[in-house]
């Protein structure tokens, strides 16, 4: 299967790698708005959907490949792959099916310019009208037991970043297994400027990873 999985790897723009991250400026703050809403992410979302013999999801696409099974961001019920209870339900479904079915490994990835933008806070906000108490700690355990699948994740998780990953979709990937990055992905965690606690166990795994001084 390891043609099929670099073929996998190509159609998501990782042929060229780079293992280094750079510093985010504010022309690539501005990166996802230039790319929102592009035609060019409507039609790859389309095709990518309607090339799929079967699939059960609405966030996400699920391909069954030749020995390992290939998750793709691809999200309906937010912008920009970014994720809220409902995202992250379907991603850790694919994650439990791929983790009893005969795939040897899981590869994660995402459909357009923008790999993940982290929590979905427009959601979460619409929802604090109602009951802050109870929908914090509803967003709060989504959270915790999206992490922890990866966690408990005893399959390989390739991961393909081909663009942005901010805030989880950053913090998850010291969780897996192997991060591949083409030249247009980037990294940014702004915790502190959303007053936000650290997530995705990030205050373990970025130390160890960069050292304490970064």
């Amino acid at each position: 299967g390891t043609p099929t999985f670099m073929e996998a790897l190509a159609a998501n723009g990782t042929t060229n790698l780079q293992t280094s991250v750079t510093g985010v400026t504010g022309s690539k703050r501005r990166f996802i708005d230039d790319r929102r809403d592009q035609p060019f992410d409507k039609r790859l979302r389309f095709s990518v959907r309607q090339t799929e013999s079967a699939y059960r999801y609405r966030d996400i696409v699920v391909r069954k490949q030749d020995g390992f099974t290939h998750i793709l961001l691809s999200t309906k019920s937010s912008e920009n792959n970014s994720l809220n209870p409902e995202v992250m339900k379907e991603v850790q479904s694919a994650l439990n099916t791929a983790a009893a079915d005969d795939s040897k490994l899981v590869l994660f990835s995402a459909v357009g310019s923008i790999f993940c933008c982290g929590l979905d806070f427009i959601y979460f906000i619409r929802r604090l009208t109602d009951d802050r108490k109870k929908e914090s700690t509803k967003m709060a355990e989504a959270i915790r037991n999206f992490v922890n699948t990866f966690i408990q994740f005893k399959k390989p998780i390739i991961v393909a970043v081909n663009g942005p990953a901010i805030g989880l979709g950053a913090s998850i990937l010291p969780l897996c297994d192997v991060v591949w990055a083409n030249e247009k992905a980037w990294f940014q965690t702004p915790y502190t400027t959303f007053g936000q606690s650290p997530d995705g166990c990030s205050s373990l795994t970025f130390p160890r990873i960069m050292g304490l001084a970064s």
